[in-house]
């Protein structure tokens, strides 16, 4: 299981690091913070992104992932 979060966490640290250097991935940005139900504030120089949907769907996502290569118990 340890090994597994240090995987998991080297993969979020790349995938953030490509995502703050604006990497394009057509397949990403097209869809991601443009859901209905995720929110964009903006006011003067600042902006605040809240990506509900997004979040959801991802960890659905990661959820289905998961179950499907957790061990069944006795």
């Amino acid at each position: 299981m340890g090994r597994f979060l240090a995987l998991l966490l080297l993969f979020v640290v790349a995938a953030g690091s490509l995502l703050h250097r604006e990497v394009d991935l057509p397949t990403y940005g097209s869809w991601v913070g443009q859901l209905p139900g995720d929110l964009i504030l903006k006011k003067g120089k600042t902006t605040i992104f809240l990506p509900f949907t997004s979040a959801f769907l991802a960890s659905g996502a990661v959820s289905l992932f998961l179950s499907l290569f957790r061990r069944k118990g006795n």
